[in-house]
């Protein structure tokens, strides 16, 4: 049996339109790689700044920011160049699933810290422990979007000194009076939150008591009269803390 075999000029002209279709699918090629790049400009557009997972809850003012947590249950201000850290909290001492976070200022300052879902039962308090505390200021705390809780007082933004060897100085939010008499043991920064948030804080000390000269240490805030604390918290750094702080707005759970 014979094969049959084209024709030579046939056999020619099937190279020649193979290597042309390859010719044209390799400019193509080509001209994609060195387009105007639009199309590997956007996917790295896309990548580096992804949607925000979680919207403010409300706007800032000029020269802030809103930071509002992932739940949305908890939003504050806080100047444009300090920023808000996670903290690991201590086991046993609060809910699971509660937040916890620190404010820094560029430097490394921690400003605040905010926790919540607090267990901590208050500590007894002997009528011989019981030592004078007093009020270096006090204004309302409006917190937002839950019902007002049921406590002695409003909540309140507070700063105190309680005394021991020397005056210690706390500040942070509250819904409870210090002690009869402006006497106490401790005097607790916290709030009730609701049910979403439990009892939280948002200042620098979750807790206010006067402590030994050994426990205490270059975080210890103490001053040797009322007069110094009275100047430290009205120097124009503090002024911006206690605006952040009276900033804090408590929000509902996302339904559904």
């Amino acid at each position: 049996m014979i094969e049959a075999r084209p024709s030579t000029s046939a056999w020619q002209f099937s190279r020649i339109l193979t290597a042309a279709l390859i010719a044209l699918l390799l400019a193509s090629c080509t001209a994609a790689e060195e387009g105007d790049g639009s199309a590997s400009s956007s996917g790295s557009s896309a990548s580096a700044t992804p949607e925000p997972t979680v919207a403010p809850l409300r706007e800032a003012r000029d020269g802030w920011k809103v930071f509002t947590d992932p739940s949305r249950l908890v939003s504050f201000e806080l100047p444009q160049d300090w920023v808000v850290q996670p903290l690991a909290p201590a086991p046993g001492l609060y809910a699971p699933d509660s937040l916890h976070y620190a404010v820094r200022t560029p430097d490394g300052m921690t400003t605040a810290e905010l926790h919540s879902g607090i267990l901590t039962p208050e500590a007894p308090c002997p009528e011989s422990e019981r030592t004078p505390y007093y009020v270096i200021g006090s204004e309302p705390l409006a917190l937002t979007d839950e019902p007002a809780a049921a406590t002695g007082i409003e909540p309140r933004f507070v700063v105190r000194l309680i005394t021991g060897f020397r005056f210690f100085g706390a500040y942070g939010i509250t819904d409870g009076v210090g002690g009869a008499d402006a006497l106490a043991c401790s005097l607790s920064n916290t709030v009730q939150g609701g049910e979403s948030l439990g009892r939280f804080s948002f200042g620098d000390l979750e807790v206010l008591a006067p402590k030994a000269p050994a426990n205490t240490g270059p975080a210890t805030v103490s001053f040797g009269t009322i007069g110094e604390a009275e100047e430290y918290y009205a120097t124009p750094e503090f002024a911006t803390i206690r605006e952040m702080i009276l900033s804090v707005q408590v929000a509902a759970p996302p339904t559904g």
